[in-house]
């Protein structure tokens, strides 16, 4: 378990692209963040979050996804996380329904929703860049960007079918501009769920605003 900030940690990664598993903790309340596929050499990341409540007395109250590529959730994950924690309440950007066989249990959202950690805000935020789920996700000052490309309005998936179209992006990019004046919310660390793109001390509004930029790819 690596600390990234308080109440922050990357549990491990997993799979081909090594996704990240995340732990969002306050008091003894958390969520996690991701739900993705595993080899049979890896440890499923049901058994390690359960591990991880019996030791450290957690309480895990939701578990949450990035989007929906199949590097970030995979069916056999979610409906293990469902079987083992009966009483956590799984929360989804509605674009996740067609990927889902069974959605007992499971809440879905189309814009933005609002959740607390022992009172902690722990906010979720649709705004399609990467791919047409993505949902950013704000807890403790940081900002869980999921696979954005940032500081370009560019994409990975550009000259493909199932591109987000551009002017989604950019609404996506400026709504993601106003979230500190909306919400009164200072963010001053990005990561990515990768755990490949790890920021602090940013200045989030003006890198929403950079992100506007039409540049190459790295």
């Amino acid at each position: 378990m690596e600390k990234w900030g308080a109440g922050i940690y990357l549990l491990g990664q997993y799979h081909r692209y090594q996704t990240g598993l995340w732990l969002l903790k306050h008091q003894d309340e958390a969520a996690i963040l991701e739900m993705p596929p595993y080899f049979k050499s890896e440890v499923p990341p049901y058994k390690l979050c359960k591990t991880l409540c019996e030791d450290y007395n957690l309480k895990i109250k939701y578990f949450l996804c990035s989007h929906a590529h199949g590097d970030h959730f995979w069916q056999k994950t979610y409906d293990e996380i469902k079987k083992n924690f009966p009483q956590a309440k799984i929360y989804l950007q509605n674009g996740f329904k067609k990927r889902i066989k069974n959605k007992a249990r499971t809440k879905f959202f189309e814009d933005e929703q609002r959740l607390y950690l022992a009172n902690e805000p722990l906010i979720l935020i649709h705004a399609p860049k990467h791919s047409p789920t993505d949902t950013m996700v704000a807890f403790r000052g940081t900002m869980f960007t999921g696979d954005w490309e940032l500081n370009t309005i560019r994409s990975v998936h550009d000259g493909k079918k199932y591109a987000v179209p551009m002017e989604t992006r950019l609404q996506s990019v400026q709504k993601m501009e106003t979230f500190e004046e909306r919400y009164n919310y200072n963010i001053h660390r990005v990561f990515s769920v990768h755990a490949n793109d790890r920021r602090e001390n940013v200045n989030f509004t003006e890198l929403m605003a950079d992100t506007k930029n039409n540049r190459q790819l790295w």
